[in-house]
């Protein structure tokens, strides 16, 4: 498993993912951030706007990826229905505010946190994501299991020309990624049990626990989601490799593809109408 910290009691269940081609597809659902859209650059872009209009010595990209691992552990933290449902705005909000506290010994305003948070609205899709998800809702339903809210997806989706047919996901479960709620209750948004379901995500941790309720799984790398570094096949213990992309696959998954339009030809004759 990669590192991604999440509360003691919340562990993935072992692999129950039907074998491939013993159930029909008949929904995908894709993680959003770094699977379906490209966070490094647009967060880069914006902490180097506010270096520039601010005059601050900041390292934007080293920063942007701080950024977004606050954000992973912020999420995992709060990955329990008996929490009050927090907004992802709120979250990413505070985690930038304690990222640039702790490493640009920097105190931003409210305004300025608001503003960069916002910034998650407008990531640029990889450039396969868009005919990808044509191809692939061409063949079932597609929707985001995001940790992303309804507002979040909504405006990313209208930013990214990503064509949704519903949004699932925090919204709906009114909690985080990775509680098996999350997973289970989008399923049951749809009325489809979780094997005829298949999770989409360059982070294995979310197949994992997508595979632990059921779930088939497809795993997509995305090399450059980290602007090139890459984790080693064999993790060496106590190093961390969380600002590395994935792109060696760790179990066996239903599928494991090189971009949407090779998982759409790799499910063309697996999938079935809802």
């Amino acid at each position: 498993m990669p590192e991604i910290v999440t509360p003691p009691a919340l562990v993935p269940g072992p692999n129950r993912s039907p074998p491939r081609g013993t159930r029909p597809i008949r929904a995908f659902f894709f993680d959003t951030y770094g699977t379906v859209c490209d966070f490094l650059q647009p967060l880069s872009r914006a902490l180097a706007g506010l270096a520039t209009r601010e005059q601050l010595a900041l390292e934007a990209t080293r920063l942007a990826i701080a950024w977004r691992t606050a954000y992973i552990h912020a999420t995992a933290a709060r990955a329990d229905p008996a929490l009050p449902f927090v907004p992802l705005r709120a979250i990413l909000a505070d985690c930038l505010g304690a990222v640039l506290r702790r490493d640009a010994g920097i105190e931003p305003s409210a305004a300025v946190l608001d503003e960069l948070a916002a910034v998650w609205h407008r990531l640029e899709p990889w450039p396969d994501a868009v005919p990808g998800l044509h191809a692939l809702k061409a063949q079932a339903v597609i929707a985001p299991l995001s940790n992303g809210n309804l507002a979040d997806m909504t405006r990313l989706a209208r930013h990214a020309g990503l064509p949704w047919d519903v949004i699932l996901g925090s919204s709906i479960a009114r909690c985080y990624k990775p509680h098996p709620h999350v997973y289970l209750e989008s399923a049951a948004a749809l009325g489809l049990p979780p094997g005829e379901v298949c999770m989409v995500a360059a982070h294995q941790f979310d197949l994992h626990f997508a595979a632990g309720v059921g779930m088939q799984t497809a795993f997509v790398s995305r090399p450059q989601e980290f602007g090139g570094p890459t984790r080693p096949r064999v993790l060496a213990p106590g190093v961390d490799h969380s600002a590395a992309a994935e792109v060696f696959a760790e179990a066996d998954w239903t599928y494991v593809a090189t971009d949407f339009l090779d998982l759409a030809a790799q499910t063309h004759d697996a999938c079935a109408p809802l």
